[in-house]
């Protein structure tokens, strides 16, 4: 697997300057075709873990945290952020909850299953911090 640490940088810096607001499949998800299906997904991974610890965005628990039938992720935190009721969750935390409900046996990026996991009530949702306001955009 490659460093990815200049491509975190530069996935983050991409994320930032282009992606403000959007969804978190087309913010975070950084494609290179020079890079296997599982360095992508490191690379979504890092970036999105960067992107929290440096608060640039925050996410909102997913859907399936409210239902009865999930597993350990059910006790969620909320905390009040920026106006709004986020996922209170460290990144680390947050990070390992989307390695444990992401696609395992994915071949490509454009798998279907992943598509559907992007819009899934697995998937948290993202919110873009305004570094002017404070506020939260999403889409």
């Amino acid at each position: 697997m490659k460093n990815l640490d200049k491509y975190v940088s530069d996935s983050y810096k991409l994320s930032l300057d282009e992606c403000f607001g959007y969804w978190i499949h087309n913010g975070v998800w950084y494609s290179d075709e020079s890079f296997t299906l599982e360095e992508t997904k490191e690379l979504f991974f890092l970036t999105l873990k960067k992107l929290l610890d440096d608060n640039k965005v925050v996410l909102f628990a997913p859907y399936s945290m409210f239902n009865e039938n999930t597993s350990q992720w059910d006790k969620t935190i909320t905390i009040r952020k920026y106006g709004d009721t986020v996922w209170g969750l460290p990144s680390k935390e947050i990070i390992q909850y989307m390695r444990d409900v992401f696609p395992k046996d994915i071949e490509k990026e454009n798998d279907g299953k992943l598509i559907d996991f992007w819009f899934s009530e697995e998937c948290p949702q993202i919110g873009w911090v305004d570094q002017k306001t404070g506020e939260i955009v999403v889409s």
